[in-house]
């Protein structure tokens, strides 16, 4: 707790402006809000959203990241995706935006050791993946 703010809160904003300097270029990323006038994030969760997937490309998006040897993943379910709640009627499809978030959402590594390499294999992972599943599902 002593380097949090000096130190590991600094390198994980770090990654969050390197991701989002470069991802904000290209016009199927949203990159997420993490600092406004009212709050600043803690940068644990880099959430990726690709604006023009469903489910299933999302999906086939994070295949082609793992083929690059990235690991990403899907961070936040919906809870009505929970089997508790499923079992107590809930259907997500009844909470449409926090379905949208989930289908266009991917979470990116955000390490305290991640190197400025690394940093950018993961960028160019993602948008090569993102780059080729999108145009062959045009």
């Amino acid at each position: 707790l002593e380097r949090y703010d000096a130190d590991t809160l600094k390198k994980r904003r770090y990654i969050f402006d390197k991701y989002s300097e470069k991802l904000s270029t290209y016009d199927w990323a949203d990159v997420p809000v993490y600092e406004t006038e009212e709050k600043i994030s803690s940068y644990h969760v880099y959430m990726l959203r690709i604006k023009p997937a469903n489910e299933q490309l999302r999906d086939k998006i994070m295949e082609k990241i793992a083929e690059k040897q990235v690991a990403v993943n899907v961070h936040f379910q919906p809870v009505p995706n929970f089997t508790y709640y499923k079992n107590k009627g809930y259907n997500v499809m009844d909470y449409p935006q926090a379905f949208k978030n989930y289908e266009q959402e991917i979470s990116l590594p955000v390490f305290y050791d991640l190197t400025d390499k690394q940093i950018e294999t993961v960028l160019n992972a993602v948008t090569s993946s993102v780059e080729e599943v999108l145009a062959i599902h045009a």
